[in-house]
């Protein structure tokens, strides 16, 4: 029988066979702080009502756009 040890990142979801990998994978990510926009098109336009663009605050600070 053999004993398998497997690291995951708590944040991608990425497993890893070494501690310090998976711990340095999980202090690189970048989290989300708060919204800070939103850009919406008409009724007419798009039906689903989400938004066509978000502005997110990240913990370093900037503000990144992401687009669907």
């Amino acid at each position: 029988m053999k004993i398998v040890e497997r690291y995951i990142c708590e944040t991608c979801g990425t497993e890893y066979t070494d501690k310090e990998r998976c711990a340095k994978c999980e202090d690189w990510h970048i989290g989300p702080v708060r919204i800070r926009g939103a850009a919406y098109v008409p009724y007419g336009q798009d039906t689903y009502g989400y938004p066509m663009s978000v502005k997110i605050e990240m913990e370093d600070g900037k503000t990144i756009k992401y687009e669907r």
